[in-house]
């Protein structure tokens, strides 16, 4: 039996690879040294008023799963890097540690991480990240307060 989730269920990961093709065509394939799977691509959802963020959605060995906050799925901003963001500002709305103490963006809250029949996908967790990224640039930059992470996310 295969140990990787994209060698157990290759329906599922293709599945994955036409969404991400059709919704998030810049966004590459890559593999990390551990074996996991990963995106890595560019989002700016705030256009000229925001920053373009490099991003890399990074899929647990053992996708799909609701295990753990966030699901299987964990969205890291490359550039601009939130632990010297979170370092520079003192906070960061919305950000989880890993095992290794990197941040990482809380894209969803526990209710919206599909379990069952259904798996939450990189599209999805991208989507979210868009969302995160267009309200934290409004935080930083004063335009909206801490009360909007309140029922935002």
């Amino acid at each position: 039996m295969a140990f990787y989730w994209y060698e157990r269920n290759p329906e599922l990961f293709n599945a994955e690879k036409q969404a991400m093709k059709q919704f998030f065509p810049n966004f590459s394939l890559d593999k990390l040294e551990d074996d996991r799977i990963c995106w890595i691509g560019n989002l700016n959802p705030r256009g000229e008023a925001g920053g373009t963020w490099t991003l890399m959605v990074v899929y647990d060995h053992n996708h799909p799963h609701n295990n753990t906050f966030g699901g299987s799925l964990r969205v890291y901003s490359v550039k601009p890097d939130l632990n010297d963001l979170y370092k520079a500002t003192g906070s960061l709305p919305h950000v989880l540690r890993d095992a290794n103490g990197d941040l990482y963006m809380c894209t969803a809250r526990k209710e919206d991480i599909d379990s069952g029949n259904r798996t939450t996908s990189a599209v999805k967790a991208l989507g979210w990240a868009a969302k995160w990224i267009f309200a934290v640039e409004g935080w930083l930059a004063g335009e909206i307060g801490d009360e909007v992470f309140e029922h935002t996310y």
